[in-house]
């Protein structure tokens, strides 16, 4: 699939809050997926914050990249100085970032500005007159506030930062030429009540590398994968309940079947599952491809998190039906049912998985709709396109 767009070139200036490469993290892949397309087309400056303990890699050859490292002291302070300000905004409110953003809107003499994450919206004086994007990808209120219902004893702190965070969003809406989102769900997250703002913010999907083939059935395969980002706090607590709650329970259908762990980032919790039968863990693999080749069903057992998981994309991409949980579909918009199968709770949850591994040609069914949905949506081709008329349009005198 390729798009033609009929924009002009623009100076693009683009700010992040940690390098995009590797993108092991929502943000990092939405954005390396974002330049990869834009490169060659626009002329492109990437600055990107560096804090202690993020890794980092070289960007590709067409994107120029520079980077602003950040030690934990700087952000100490940062966080001293902004007391009144969300705790993830604070810590990224660093005087030397701003003059180093300052000199290379100097440089650079950027037509837009895409500001990835409103946690980077503290930035925003410091570009004043330009034409701005902030590119929220989803909403950090929303997602403190459902993190809070999964951790009781750290609950206050998550709400106390989602009622700041939801102001603060606000506020940085009012502020740009643009704001985007993933879904509809975290637009209207991020607007409240407020019809103006909404009129501010536009939805445009998570983008993924889709296969041009579409997924040929698969017989004899037994592994049940969760694949991703697994430091990722919604995906960790949906790994534990789904290994603790959920695989028992497949397996009584199914003794012979795996349950595969393959992602960044694994922390303790995920890492002791493998203790559980039948549970295998891959940790930071290079590729995820020869995973979802053996996986028969993708699972994404996510109850809490905000945006579109993209772990569902990335298995309907790779022709694999998945079982989610209805706070997972809630980040996919427009989906039609037969593309993906639902399940509330852990009988039904298992029940469905195993009726995937039973029946090859209803999972393949699944497999092909959600491939033609994630192809026509979500595709890196279409995504950047329409990224690529905001843009333009923002740019535009």
């Amino acid at each position: 699939m390729r798009y033609h767009p009929a924009v002009e070139t623009v100076r693009l200036l683009v700010l992040t809050a940690r390098p995009p490469w590797p993108p092991r993290r929502g943000d990092q892949a939405r954005v390396a997926g974002l330049l990869t397309h834009l490169a060659g087309r626009h002329e492109l400056h990437v600055l990107a914050l560096h804090p202690a303990g993020i890794e980092t890699a070289p960007a590709p050859a067409s994107i120029p990249l520079a980077t602003h490292r950040a030690d934990l002291l700087q952000q100490a302070r940062a966080l001293a100085r902004h007391p009144h300000r969300p705790l993830q905004v604070a810590i990224h409110s660093l005087p030397s970032f701003e003059r180093a953003v300052a000199r290379a809107v100097q440089l650079h003499r950027p037509e837009v500005v895409l500001l990835v994450l409103s946690r980077l919206a503290g930035l925003l004086p410091a570009l004043a007159g330009l034409p701005v994007v902030l590119d929220f990808i989803d909403s950090l209120s929303l997602n403190m506030a459902r993190r809070a219902q999964r951790q009781q004893l750290l609950a206050p702190l998550f709400r106390f930062e989602a009622q700041r965070m939801a102001a603060w969003d606000r506020w940085a809406l009012g502020q740009v030429r643009c704001g985007v989102t993933v879904c509809q769900r975290d637009a209207a997250a991020i607007a409240g009540s407020s019809e103006e703002l909404a009129r501010r913010l536009a939805v445009v999907p998570f983008g993924v590398s889709v296969p041009e083939e579409p997924p040929h059935l698969r017989e004899g395969e037994s592994v049940v994968l969760l694949s991703g980002n697994l430091g990722y706090f919604p995906t960790v607590d949906g790994a534990r309940y789904f290994a603790r709650h959920v695989w028992p329970l497949v397996r009584e259908y199914h003794p012979s079947a795996a349950f595969w762990l393959a992602g960044s980032r694994p922390p303790r919790a995920v890492r002791r599952l493998t203790r559980l039968p039948h549970v295998s863990l891959w940790a930071n693999p290079e590729e995820l491809t020869p995973f979802f080749q053996r996986a028969a069903v993708a699972v994404v057992p996510l109850r809490s998190g905000s945006g579109t998981p993209i772990k569902v994309l990335e298995a309907m991409a790779h022709g694999i039906p998945v079982v989610a949980t209805p706070e997972a579909a809630a980040g996919l918009d427009r989906l039609p049912p037969e593309a993906l199968t639902v399940a509330a709770d852990a009988p039904a949850f298992a029940a469905a998985t195993a009726h995937l591994l039973s029946d090859a040609h209803a999972a393949h069914r699944q497999a092909v709709a959600a491939w033609e949905w994630v192809r026509a949506t979500h595709s890196l081709p279409v995504v950047t396109a329409t990224f690529e008329e905001i843009l333009a349009s923002a740019a535009a005198p």
